[in-house]
């Protein structure tokens, strides 16, 4: 009996060795080795931190951007977004992605002027006219040189994200006229062109985070702040606050900017796949800025205790030449003014 029992078990080996061999699953040889397939195997995780809500171009292009990012790499690439500044504010993310604790970041460009001074030129007064002049610099030539220009401080830049003009609301005193900001206290951005523009007017520049922005408006700690109409309306800043002017004086826009380390630890393939999910993301961002806060200055006017005032083309000539200085400060605090001199040549007079 014994016997019988070692031969059917050896038997059986036997069997299994011989069906094994036939199937190619033992001595098969190593499938050639693909340098594109490298790190192709598991799972990337991209952390992507922004400080406004979800609601807003930017927060659904982010969203966009993940959802496009997984399908074009089969979901071998995975981007958690957070907004509203759950995980960074706009006073710690650069920070935080330099030293490797994001991945990704969606900054304002102003904030980014003190790292690359050239970007001051898309905070001057009055450049732009229409979306359509924004998006062909943004998105053309002089886009691509400003984003080049990160290269200097070790940033990867995938590219501009847009908002939309800027307004100015205030908490007590209308704005209809560019004197009724002397004395005020204005919110604004880091950035010596913004900052310096308030200042021609008389009034008093201070730099705050955004998301002390309706805090610091409901303490009356500051007067008046500049701002698009869906950040206006997605934030809250209605609720204290009762005036909006309609200035149309200056933009409001993005630079997605990566940790250089982690995209040159990213395969080939990764890389195009991400700049691929970019591109679709831009062009359906810069229609869906202008969709939203087409919509979102529709509901501010339909509020009753918030009042939109538009200012007329005569007072807005007025703003605009009395902001003229501001172009002489960018001139002066500058390398060159050549990118300002391609920008000149696209809008209209």
């Amino acid at each position: 009996m014994k016997k019988f029992i070692i031969g059917t078990i050896i038997t059986v080996f036997v069997l299994i060795l011989t069906i094994s061999i036939q199937q190619g699953l033992l001595f098969a040889k190593p499938l050639p080795y693909d340098d594109e397939q490298k790190g192709l195997d598991t799972q990337i995780t991209i952390h992507l931190s922004h400080v406004v809500a979800e609601n807003t171009p930017k927060g659904q292009a982010a969203n966009k951007f993940a959802e496009l990012v997984e399908e074009k790499t089969n979901g071998k690439v995975k981007v958690h977004v957070y907004s509203n500044s759950s995980l960074f504010n706009d006073e710690n993310e650069f920070q935080a992605l330099q030293k490797g604790e994001v991945e990704m970041i969606i900054p304002t460009f102003s904030k980014m002027t003190a790292y690359v001074p050239n970007w001051q030129v898309l905070d001057l007064p009055y450049l732009f006219n229409t979306n359509e002049e924004v998006k062909e610099v943004l998105t053309g030539s002089i886009g691509e040189q400003l984003v080049n220009e990160l290269e200097q401080i070790h940033i990867k830049g995938l590219g501009f994200w847009y908002n939309g003009f800027k307004h100015l609301t205030s908490v007590e005193q209308p704005i209809h006229t560019f004197e009724d900001l002397q004395g005020l206290r204005v919110r604004t951005m880091p950035s010596k062109t913004l900052e310096k523009q308030f200042e021609v007017v008389k009034a008093t520049p201070i730099p705050i985070s955004f998301s002390e922005v309706f805090s610091d408006l409901e303490k009356h700690a500051i007067d008046a702040q500049e701002n698009t109409a869906s950040n206006i309306y997605s934030k809250g800043f209605y609720k204290v606050q009762k005036h909006m002017t309609i200035t149309q004086h200056g933009i409001l826009g993005y630079a997605v900017l990566m940790n250089e380390t982690f995209w040159n630890s990213l395969p080939v393939k990764i890389q195009h796949q991400l700049l691929d999910a970019m591109k679709e993301t831009t062009d359906w961002q810069f229609e869906q800025a202008a969709l939203m806060n087409e919509q979102d200055m529709e509901k501010l006017k339909q509020l009753d205790d918030f009042d939109v005032y538009t200012m007329s083309p005569q007072e807005r000539q007025r703003f605009k030449e009395q902001l003229t200085p501001v172009y002489d400060f960018y001139r002066a605090h500058i390398q060159n003014d050549q990118i300002l001199a391609e920008i000149e040549k696209i809008v209209a007079p």
